[in-house]
């Protein structure tokens, strides 16, 4: 039941937002008018980043990481001052199509390393200290078929006929090449948790990933945002055994939040 509920509230704040899209004017330039606590189709996010960077060139310049499996530019933003060399932060949400909250999040974080620097010291001092890697949907495809025509859709929306003519898609966020397929997964191309025929067999983690390798030359954070809760998971995703930094990581959530 308190499932059922999520998703019909997420059906009325999704109403809004059309209504809301219904009221813009077109091709206004400013961001005033991007509602941060509505849900917006993959192309209005798109377009929201692409005029933010056009707004603050010296601050924010978009990125594509690769084509989509149906297609689509897979775009992100690299948010931070101009600086030769700095370390690196690397944020994705929405690799599970349904958790819109997930690219909300991420929207509202470039918003204001963006619009707050130089007015904000905490927020100005992160921008100055680091480069942030921000991709808000991560499964563009996914997410648009959950808003579109299954609003429960998990997983990506590729086919490979010679594993499974049926069923679409495998999780994204199993088909890592770390310690793939195994706990957590299953080997049924038809479920939510199917980590794909092979590691990295998805091309939008495959793009991440070289995206990560040739672009991002020191990177120190990798953050995936997801719905659920207001939690910090930590590894390990595959064993009850903890890390060898475990308490230096606590210790950096303590202070994020």
């Amino acid at each position: 039941m308190k499932g059922c509920r999520e998703i019909d509230r997420e059906r009325r704040d999704l109403a809004y937002a059309m209504k809301y899209r219904s009221r813009r004017s077109v091709g206004d330039n400013s961001l005033a008018n991007f509602n941060l606590i509505a849900y917006h189709r993959y192309d209005e996010i798109v377009d929201y980043l692409r005029k933010l960077s056009r707004l603050h060139p010296n601050l924010a310049e978009i990125f594509n990481v690769t084509k989509t499996y149906e297609g689509r530019d897979l775009i992100g933003i690299k948010i931070g001052s101009r600086s030769s060399f700095k370390p690196a932060i690397f944020i994705d949400a929405g690799i599970h199509a349904r958790e819109w909250i997930a690219p909300a999040v991420a929207l509202y974080i470039i918003t204001k390393l963006v619009t707050e620097y130089g007015k904000d010291s905490n927020l100005t001092h992160m921008t100055d200290k680091f480069d942030w890697y921000i991709v808000p949907v991560a499964n563009p495809d996914g997410y648009e078929y959950s808003m579109t025509t299954d609003r429960l859709w998990r997983k990506t929306r590729s086919r490979n006929v010679t594993v499974n003519k049926w069923c679409v898609g495998a999780d994204a966020n199993r088909n890592w090449g770390y310690r793939w397929g195994e706990a957590g997964a299953s080997r049924s191309p038809c479920s939510n948790i199917y980590p794909g025929s092979t590691a990295f067999s998805e091309v939008e983690t495959a793009g991440i990933r070289d995206f990560i390798i040739y672009q991002i030359l020191d990177l120190k954070v990798y953050v995936s945002l997801h719905s659920y809760g207001q939690l910090f998971l930590a590894p390990w995703g595959y064993t009850n055994d903890r890390p060898n930094n475990y308490y230096d990581q606590v210790s950096s959530c303590k202070i994020t939040s």
